[in-house]
């Protein structure tokens, strides 16, 4: 289905000459294109390097075709490797070291959108995103793993207590705050949902809504929590507003819902 003035031009943005014919007579872009977390995990050499270099080829085709402002999407990953008893915010200082690769890319493009800035004066906006979820949620989505077990009858398997924390995004969430950002300049913010939930509290939150069992497994380690991230400035200078996990976890029950009955009236 087309959107009404929207046009899709697949394209291999891994390819510079692509990626500058593609931004050709473009105001501002958006870019969110790259390989997940899940994907550089699976293959480091060639997803971080994917990473890079459709982030390079962006930012200098955006500078060559004078786009006036771009918008990056960067990682709550970052902030991988500090201490997660602290609170980190747009001004804490990153480093590299104990991070997993995926953030390690999302700081070369942070740092390379800052150069250009510096040396070209382009303007840009870095989107820090958190843990997305939403409907049609896929890769290593916790959220989505355990709704697909629980609705498939099959019990949440989680590592150790379940004490591991985390700020679960929704997806529209990510969208609003990404257009509220559009009227800012060479500016970063946390788009991460201020609401902090263990594991072992977002198990609850589901079994309650479609009954499963859950077991904790206490032979297997549970990974670290992050440090506790905080939004407060997009809140503040954006005016941006999350919803809670339940929330989220209704409106993904009811858009599953209503795909399986427009797959039935298909049918």
């Amino acid at each position: 289905n087309k959107a009404e003035g929207f046009s899709f031009h697949p394209a291999d943005l891994s390819s510079y000459e692509t990626t500058e014919k593609v931004l050709k007579n473009v105001d501002v872009v958006y870019h969110v294109a790259g390989a997940v977390l899940e994907q550089v995990r699976m293959n480091p050499f060639m997803a971080s390097g994917t990473n890079v270099e459709i982030t390079r080829n962006v930012v200098e085709a955006s500078y060559k075709n004078g786009v006036k402002k771009i918008l990056f999407a960067s990682t709550f990953y970052v902030y991988d490797g500090i201490d997660p008893n602290m609170t980190v915010n747009e001004a804490t200082p990153l480093s590299t070291i104990g991070m997993e690769l995926f953030g390690a890319t999302k700081v070369f493009g942070e740092t390379l959108l800052k150069e250009y800035s510096k040396k070209y004066g382009m303007k840009y906006v870095i989107l820090r995103f958190g843990s997305a979820y939403g409907p049609g949620g896929q890769g290593s989505n916790v959220i989505k793993a355990f709704l697909d077990s629980a609705k498939a009858g099959k019990a949440i398997d989680v590592w150790g207590p379940g004490n591991r924390r985390n700020q679960y995004t929704y997806v529209k969430d990510l969208a609003k705050g990404s257009v509220l950002s559009l009227s800012r300049e060479n500016e970063i913010y946390n788009l991460i949902s201020p609401e902090e939930t263990t594991i072992k509290e977002l198990t609850e939150t589901i079994s309650k809504k479609v009954p499963t069992k859950v077991q904790f497994d206490l032979g297997k380690k549970e990974g670290a929590s992050m440090p506790y991230m905080s939004s407060r400035k997009a809140i503040k200078e954006l005016g941006w507003t999350t919803i809670s996990v339940d929330e989220g976890i209704d409106l993904i029950l009811s858009h599953d819902h209503g795909e399986k009955l427009l797959a039935a009236e298909a049918a």
